[in-house]
């Protein structure tokens, strides 16, 4: 069972919704009569308490599957799913049932609609006369696999808008999404709208008719969009894509990411393109269907699409599958290990779990420990064992700040306060041993979460406990609590440490502020413009500090920058407007360009200000394909040693930071060393010709400032043919030829032969650029090479104390094993020990 520590860390903000759908006989399970009336609220509201108290905090509610409404529309029949025929009415609205129940239990609803989807295959609808089939059978578009609404029809893209508007005017809903339909999902054979496709041509358009499908996909998400920011602003608009997007080099290339893990059939097949939509944000989530457990490359995919929301500033929420029945890889520890895996990812994007669906979610059981348990106990007592709120909407400056409630007071069993118009509450139960101080609206003393303004309070929280509540706006904006009776004074103001004013930080740097009270919570809010309207993060925080890259949607550029302060029985109060630009992690010394760089320089980057970790790469080649050396350091500069660097060379740079998990890597960088010629090389342990070498012996060389390689050349004729010698080009800042024993391939040296050596520097000028000059060759020296090393007893190719210690041994009648007979008199001696010694001290 995979349980660490951190499954029982408290989650303040994480989606926990499922998918739900009477077409796949979650709610209702069959036509509404008023015979079975009472069974199917009762069933509603059972499907209801089931997600609250297993701390589940949104639902997605298919109310659109086939141009038909499980909702009371204005525009298309109603389903057949939730009245039995098509056109009919049901004995009651599923849907404003389901808004009302799920809204009591502090339940987000999502209306799930799919846009083009009209029948199956072989299908057409026609029981209403409200059916397209009667009323606009033009704008269907079928294949052998379904029939779906034209995308490229305007009036189409219009009507779609239409039933959205519909939905979220009649109804209150917290959100809006689509799932994966679009064009047929065989992929709609280019004839079917050839038509529109060759008018459009023929009116100037340019793009290729695959490109013409995606974008009209793309302008109906834009326009629907659209019509809800102008309708109900608050309502999140989102889609839940295939599970994997952008694959293809291309594509990823465009929208300036790496590509995904997987491979994407929706781009070509359905005409889907999510990151059209999150790029120009257009949807203010996805919620990508990856449907596979972490066998596969579940880990590699979520964490591409929280990369996604993160760099366009937006929320990613995975739809997970509920497999039904018991499968190879699908035990309960594996949807707990997927909500692990999510959690690590937050802070790059990833918010939370939507489970498809609700029914199996519901049903699904497994073994603990030999313990029979259903899936959604295991997950409460595990990740959601406290209440979490929805994430917030960060990239949206709210019309209204809220302050506390009114007249917060306890009433018998319940808490009252006075009605606050469009917002939500949260309501939380302190025990008395906790000071006001230590009081931050963590989610462990969390009741609920409502919509109404009564708060029942749980029976064990009745006693030894206060109760604060707080205002949540419909942007998931939490403002300060207040407890019953108590005075309200403004929290003291936020003063802005770091970034100072007008200051250029790097994209991993620590952001700082102060405040005078400890128990404050803060937003971070962050603008492209000094009013303030510009919002590009309203991010709410418990701490003074936030690490900038952490934040979602920066870019290199100038921004605004203020911090709320709140807390307590405090309202809201504001630091001043700061200003401060933000730059890329970036190589400062050398100067990009510079010449004439010393051999040794120091090399620095940008300093993040933090307890960051840099990596330097340098490498010859501006590609840093391959890499001449790497340094790790704890400071933002190093130090290249001696010899490391050749004279009059171009060298590239990269730097890579990282700091609390989040990397950040610089452009490439340039500069050129000094030019300085370095002398013929000198031998260092080459004393004499025809001296015995061995397998582990090396030759040395003198180190010279400027060489960018040494070339030692070893072969049994002075001649150094190129077949048969080694020609070794060794490493920068490497003098020492490698071990003879270890030379493999052409050039292998023969026990027994004698051999030569030379070797001479590589080095560049400026003149010459990268073609290599060489200096002249060195002295020719021969040596004897020999397997057989004296006072080597153990055969391990060096003669240290190990072999001192054996022959002593063997001396001694201790049992030993090896060359024993150094000196070779047929006798194991004290002299054959004294040899030993004699080598080893160099004598």
């Amino acid at each position: 069972m995979a349980v660490v520590a951190q499954v029982f860390t408290p989650v303040k903000r994480e989606q926990r919704a499922v998918w739900a759908s009477s077409y796949v006989s979650d709610w209702p399970s069959g036509a509404i009569t008023d015979k079975n009336a009472n069974t199917m609220r009762a069933a509603c509201e059972k499907m209801l308490d089931t997600l609250h108290v297993n701390h589940m905090n949104a639902i997605y509610y298919h109310v659109r599957a086939m141009c038909d409404a499980m909702y009371n529309s204005a525009y298309e029949p109603w389903s057949s799913y939730v009245s039995g025929t098509r056109g009919k009415a049901p004995y009651f609205d599923p849907f404003e049932l389901l808004v009302n129940e799920a809204h009591k239990r502090g339940i987000e609803v999502y209306a799930w609609v799919n846009p083009y989807r009209y029948s199956p295959k072989g299908h057409q609808w026609g029981q209403s006369e409200l059916d397209y089939v009667h009323t606009h059978p033009e704008w269907l578009m079928q294949d052998d696999y379904e029939t779906v609404l034209n995308p490229g029809l305007p009036e189409v893209r219009q009507r779609i808008v239409d039933v959205c508007k519909d939905i979220i005017t009649k109804y209150d809903v917290d959100g809006l999404v689509f799932d994966d339909y679009f064009y047929n999902q065989d992929g709609a054979p280019m004839a079917l709208d050839a038509d529109l496709y060759n008018a459009y041509r023929q009116g100037g358009g340019t793009l290729s008719q695959g490109d013409w499908r995606r974008e009209n996909v793309n302008q109906m998400v834009a326009d629907v969009n659209n019509m809800v920011k102008a309708t109900k602003p608050w309502v999140r608009f989102g889609i839940g894509p295939a599970g994997v997007a952008c694959s293809a080099a291309s594509v990823a290339q465009k929208y300036g990411v790496e590509p995904s893990p997987g491979t994407d059939w929706q781009y070509n097949q359905i005409y889907s393109d999510p990151m059209a939509w999150i790029s120009r944000g257009t949807v203010d989530f996805l919620a990508p269907q990856v449907y596979w457990n972490t066998a596969g490359n579940y880990d590699e995919v979520t964490g591409w699409w929280g990369k996604i929301g993160k760099k366009f500033n937006r929320h990613v929420y995975i739809s997970s599958y509920a497999v039904e029945g018991v499968k190879d890889g699908w035990g309960l520890d594996e949807y707990l290990n997927q909500v692990l895996i999510l959690r690590n990812s937050m802070t790059n994007g990833v918010y939370g779990t939507v489970y498809f669906k609700y029914m199996t979610w519901r049903m699904l059981s497994g073994k603990i420990d030999g313990k029979g348990q259903a899936l959604r106990h295991y997950l409460l007592q595990n990740v959601y064992k406290y209440r979490s709120l929805n994430p917030a909407v960060t990239w949206v400056q709210p019309p209204v700040h809220y302050g506390t409630v009114n007249n917060l007071r306890v009433d018998g069993d319940s808490l009252r306060w006075d009605a606050v118009d469009n917002v939500r509450y949260v309501a939380y139960a302190i025990p008395d041993s906790v000071p006001d101080s230590q009081f931050q609206c963590q989610p462990g003393y969390m009741i609920d979460m409502s919509y109404g303004n009564v708060q029942v309070i749980p029976p064990m929280k009745r006693e030894g406990h206060r109760y604060a509540v707080t205002i949540l706006d419909r942007w998931e904006n939490e403002y300060a609590p207040v407890v019953a009776g108590a005075q309200v004074t403004p929290a003291p103001a936020p003063q802005l440490v770091f970034p100072a004013q007008d200051a250029t930080i790097p994209e991993l740097a620590m952001m700082s502020w102060q405040c005078d009270n400890p128990a404050c919570t803060y937003t971070l809010q962050l603008a492209s413009d000094e009013a303030m309207n510009q919002i590009v993060a309203n991010v709410q925080l418990d701490s003074t500090r936030v690490q900038l890259s952490t934040l979602s949607g920066i870019a290199p550029g100038k921004y605004y920058w203020r911090v709320i302060a709140r807390g307590l029985n405090m309202t809201d109060s504001s630091s001043p407007v700061q200003s401060f630009t933000v730059e890329r992690l970036k190589v400062t010394v050398p100067a990009t360009g510079a010449v004439d760089v010393e051999l040794t320089p120091t090399i620095s980057c940008s300093d993040v200000n933090g307890d960051a970790l840099y990596h330097f790469d340098i490498s010859t080649l501006s590609s840093m394909a391959t890499t001449h050396m790497a340094v790790d350091s704890k400071e933002p500069r190093i130090t290249i040693p001696r010899y490391m660097l050749g004279g009059a060379t171009t060298y590239f740079v990269r730097v890579t930071a990282t700091m609390g998990g989040v990397t950040a890597t610089s452009d490439v960088s340039s500069f050129r060393t000094v030019e300085v010629i370095p002398a013929a090389p000198q031998y260092l342990n080459m004393n004499a010709d025809g001296e015995m070498r061995f397998p582990s012996s090396i030759i040395s060389f003198k180190p010279e400032e400027g060489a960018t390689s040494l070339q030692v050349d070893i072969a049994s004729s002075t001649s150094f043919p190129a077949r048969s010698s080694y020609k070794g080009k060794l490493d920068p800042g490497v003098f020492d030829s490698p071990r003879l024993g270890d030379i493999n391939g052409v050039g292998k040296l023969t026990p027994g032969k004698t051999y030569y050596v030379r070797a001479r520097y590589a080095y560049n000028t400026v003149a010459t650029g990268a073609t290599a000059q060489y200096t002249d060759y060195s002295p020719v020296h021969s040596f004897v090479y020999t397997e057989a090393m004296p006072g080597d007893v153990n055969s391990d190719g060096v003669v240290d104390i190990n072999d001192a210690n054996i022959l002593i041994n063997a001396i001694l009648g201790k049992p030993a094993v090896g060359n024993l007979d150094v000196d070779g008199n047929g006798s194991i001696d004290v002299a054959d020990a004294n040899m030993v010694i004699n080598i080893i001290l160099g004598k």
